[in-house]
């Protein structure tokens, strides 16, 4: 353990941010430059220099805004580090344990942030394997990074096209990945809990053993966020079921395809969605003059973002109440 004051080469330590499994995260100032940083360091240092290189290897092909960067590795003082971008906010799951569940619109924004990661990732054939609300860090301006590839893998799809091993969230894992059979749409099932916990508050099961969660997921319906928050609209929890499919030819394919999905839903608010009192420069025998549209704004049905005539309280559209 590193404590406030010590220094590794030109890093002075801060403070402690956190630790897990496989290491501890530590601000830290560069010195020669005068910025703060975060330092991870693994709990394993008698590790073979190869295994303690994977983390970082993975790391220095992912250059995205929605990942956290690395800048570099180093060992001094004979501790091996990890050198990474310091987001100045917090982390996904204390804001959902403050706020207690987020708005849809909020929920969506960071969705599609981790999505957007996620999918850049696939690209590169790494699996996350970690994906929950603990490893996506909130910048102050509200931007959503993923972070901890620590249980990564780099997927060989002409060889083994899944990772054997069980390493995880139990509340997070797909149902696959309980059996040691992780791939891609396994990211995606994370993501979708990550979804439901900041629509409703909480994941779909939760038990401190591990087995009776897996059992859970197989044997007993998820029920659909919009049924336990009802602010949640129907096309969004839809979205999100459609991500916690239990069978894999019913899941989203890739992350690219949910990411579509999730934009779909944010044009579908930003089409639907009318300011109040727009000013519209019309023309006549008389000359052009200025007519104003009735001043208000367009109501949108909660289940499926489409937009409800004046004094409807059926949506024509999905035939939901409002």
């Amino acid at each position: 353990m590193l404590s406030k004051d010590q220094t590794l080469g030109k890093y002075q330590i801060l403070d402690r941010l956190g630790s897990g499994g496989f290491g501890a995260v530590y601000l830290a100032m560069d010195t020669w430059v005068n910025r703060k940083v975060a330092l991870k360091v693994p709990h394993q240092q008698q590790e073979e220099i190869v295994d303690l290189l994977k983390e970082p290897r993975i790391m220095a092909g992912l250059k995205h805004p929605n990942i956290v960067e690395l800048i570099t590795v180093e060992r001094k003082n004979g501790i091996f580090f990890m050198v990474l971008e310091y987001i100045e906010g917090e982390g996904l799951d204390r804001l959902i344990r403050r706020e207690r569940f987020l708005q849809p619109t909020r929920a969506l924004e960071i969705g599609l942030d981790v999505c957007s990661a996620i999918a850049f990732a696939h690209g590169h054939q790494i699996l996350h394997r970690d994906l929950r609300p603990a490893n996506i860090l909130l910048t102050r301006e509200g931007v959503a990074k993923v972070t901890d590839f620590g249980t990564s893998r780099v997927l060989e799809m002409q060889h083994v096209p899944y990772a054997p091993t069980r390493i995880g969230s139990p509340p997070y894992m797909a149902p696959e990945h309980f059996r040691g059979r992780a791939v891609f749409q396994s990211d995606l099932w994370s993501l979708g809990i990550t979804l439901y916990e900041m629509l409703t508050g909480t994941v779909p099961f939760y038990d401190a053993d591990p087995l009776k969660i897996a059992q859970a997921f197989t044997s007993q319906p998820i029920v659909a966020p919009h049924l336990r928050n009802p602010i949640v609209p129907k096309a969004f929890s839809e979205v999100v079921m459609k991500a916690l499919a239990v069978n894999l030819g019913e899941r989203y394919l890739s992350a690219q395809a949910l990411l579509e999905a999730l934009r779909r839903l944010k044009e579908n608010v930003a089409r639907e969605t009318r300011p109040l009192g727009t000013a519209v420069l019309s023309t006549s025998t008389s000359g052009p003059h200025l007519t104003l549209r009735a001043a208000t704004q367009s109501r949108l049905c909660r289940f499926c973002y489409r937009h409800l005539p004046r004094m409807a309280m059926v949506c024509p559209n999905c035939g939901e109440k409002n």
